[in-house]
């Protein structure tokens, strides 16, 4: 389970769903990314709702999504557009029991991937982690661009140039941020998009304090 859920529960940030959507870019060979964005995602779903549930969710899937999801390929690279279809079934079918899925979602994938908790707050190693989140970003997507700034009181992730966006990954993402705040043991974690894409912003803007 994310400390994001265990923590904070239903009380995580609701998703903004307004603005503008691209699911394929005019590249489609660019707009990819890694499969292991599927397995955090059915992590959450087995751990929220039980294989029953699941494979209820799945059913609900086209038939390339539905693979993408039920047997995520770490390493290989799959559509935007069925990342983004899977997200916006997990709203639909868990919105009413957690408003705030979205960022659910985006936390288990950052539980995914990190791992380990620090029992304290480690600001070097955070600030680490997401200097080096900008610096593998092609590791995970094929399309667009991202930077890190330092803040006095936290950081700052400017993602630039993406031809495929959608409110529904923004939403996601901020989960992500506020559980690697937890897991290298910061506290009060705040996320907040003041930009976006999808909103004719030139950037997706994530401001983020801890303590």
């Amino acid at each position: 389970m994310s400390l994001l859920l265990e923590r904070k529960g239903t009380n995580a940030p609701l998703p903004r769903l307004d603005g503008k959507e691209v699911l394929i870019g005019p590249d489609p060979n660019v707009s990819k990314v890694k499969g292991v964005m599927f397995g955090g995602r059915k992590q959450f779903l087995i751990e929220a709702l039980g294989d029953q549930g699941f494979y209820g969710v799945l059913a609900r899937l086209s038939p390339r999504t539905m693979t993408y999801a039920r047997t995520p390929l770490a390493s290989s690279w799959c559509e935007f557009e069925s990342l983004i279809e899977l997200d916006r079934t997990i709203y639909e079918t868990m919105k009413a029991k957690y408003p705030n899925v979205l960022a659910l979602i985006g936390a288990a994938s950052a539980e995914l991937g990190i791992g380990r908790v620090y029992k304290s707050l480690d600001s070097a190693e955070l600030v680490k982690f997401l200097e080096n989140n900008a610096l593998f970003h092609s590791q995970y997507q094929k399309f667009g661009n991202v930077r890190f700034e330092r803040t006095p009181n936290g950081a700052r992730m400017i993602y630039t140039d993406y031809p495929c966006y959608s409110p529904i990954f923004c939403a996601s993402a901020i989960g992500y941020f506020m559980e690697s705040i937890f897991r290298h043991g910061g506290t009060e974690p705040a996320v907040a998009e003041t930009k976006c894409q999808t909103l004719g912003d030139a950037s997706c803007t994530f401001e983020m304090t801890w303590r």
